[in-house]
């Protein structure tokens, strides 16, 4: 081995050393917990599904 090859292979060590190091660092914070919806929450998604379907089937032209 001569030595450019020597330096090129310690490079792609030192490399991946800090590749590594910082995708374990970026990886292990765990994210934060979603609270519970409100059932005030729950009422206005509903609403807004439900008012949707209703315009999706307005829209839709009979198939007979």
């Amino acid at each position: 081995m001569n030595k450019s090859e020597a330096i090129t292979q310690a490079t792609v060590i030192i490399c991946s050393v800090f590749l590594m190091g910082g995708m374990m660092v970026g990886c292990s914070s765990a994210p934060q917990p979603q609270s519970d919806p409100s059932k005030k929450d729950i009422q206005q998604d509903s609403d807004r599904f439900f008012k949707k379907m209703g315009q999706e089937e307005g829209q839709q032209a009979p198939t007979r």
